[in-house]
């Protein structure tokens, strides 16, 4: 059984590879890291969310996807955001660590907010988003079947990838509707050799995302979420959760995403500033037995200046 087990881990992580890399080029691959408690940091895939907590916020978020996989996707990031509220303008920095077999990519991007005030609660967001990712590839180290294959012969040592973002967002203080494209620059890498080989092409990422909270009682509160992605030449993903919040202390909940995964969200404020977050994933698809899930892990503070935040309650996105 165990033989069988590991036959059919490395078909698994053979097909994965060939998909990031041997159709990279035609946009056959998930290049922007995917979370599962986005809904708490847009930041990596809206530039118009930048600043929208009215205080200085840092969150970091780890997630180990495929738990048992050799060579699984890996992504670690970090990302800082503020107000400029005389002036009505969010600023932030995303940094981004992502790893998936044999590719490595590390991105450090601004995001830059104006936000035009509706009413008293509500707000409409403009972003834009500027930066750059390196891209690494150790193609050669691999096991492949024919050997004749250039685009597998040598590494990709390093890659400078530069693009820009657009986003608008449309929130208050119980609900977000937005939508973005975070890179619509469609970089292309060739490997050194002398054909020149074309082994990666960004592609163009669309997101389309909402949520609002219901106030069921005085102790109790509902936020359903939806996400939309959408990129050239992929299957679209379709990512809905619903979380409950305790006394404005706990969140718990659960999440979908369309013939892909579903899992389970747990959240703590241990006040109105700091915020641990956990979610675990499982796939839906065959390959959930002979693999140990997904964790993500999420820490969030925001530093709160009571005489110029407008934040004075624990903030629901």
């Amino acid at each position: 059984m165990k033989k069988t087990g590991n036959i059919l881990v490395n078909r698994v992580i053979g097909l994965t590879l060939y998909l990031i890399v041997g159709f990279a080029f035609y946009g056959f691959s998930q290049q922007d890291p995917v979370y599962t408690q986005y809904m708490n940091n847009l930041l990596t895939i809206q530039p118009a969310y930048a600043g929208i907590s009215g205080a200085l916020n840092i969150t970091g978020i780890s997630r180990a996807q495929w738990v048992g996989f050799e060579g699984a996707p890996n992504t670690n990031s970090m990302t800082i955001s503020g107000p400029l509220s005389r002036f009505n303008v969010g600023y932030g920095i995303s940094i981004v660590n992502d790893k998936a077999g044999p590719i490595r990519q590390n991105g450090v991007y601004i995001d830059y907010a104006y936000r035009v005030r509706l009413n008293q609660d509500q707000f409409l967001s403009f972003g834009l988003k500027g930066g750059f990712s390196v891209f690494q590839a150790y193609l050669s180290g691999l096991t492949i079947i024919d050997w004749n294959d250039r685009v597998f012969a040598d590494d990709i040592n390093v890659k400078f990838l530069p693009n820009m973002g657009v986003g608008i967002m449309w929130h208050g203080e119980r609900f977000f509707l937005g939508a973005s494209a975070p890179k619509i620059i469609k970089n292309r890498i060739q490997s050194d050799n002398a054909e020149k080989t074309n082994v990666y092409r960004e592609v163009l990422h669309f997101y389309g995302m909402g949520g609002y909270v219901f106030f069921l009682n005085d102790m109790l509160k509902f936020k359903p979420t939806v996400l939309y992605r959408w990129s050239e030449r992929t299957p679209s993903f379709f990512d809905v959760s619903g979380s409950f919040l305790l006394y404005d202390r706990v969140w718990f909940g659960a999440t979908y995403r369309f013939e892909n995964s579903y899992g389970l969200i747990f959240q703590f404020n241990v006040n109105n500033q700091l915020k641990f977050g956990y979610s675990y994933d499982q796939t839906t698809f065959h390959p959930t037995q002979v693999n140990a899930g997904t964790h993500e892990f999420l820490i969030s503070y925001d530093f709160v200046n009571s005489r110029r935040s407008r934040q004075v309650a624990p903030r629901y996105f």
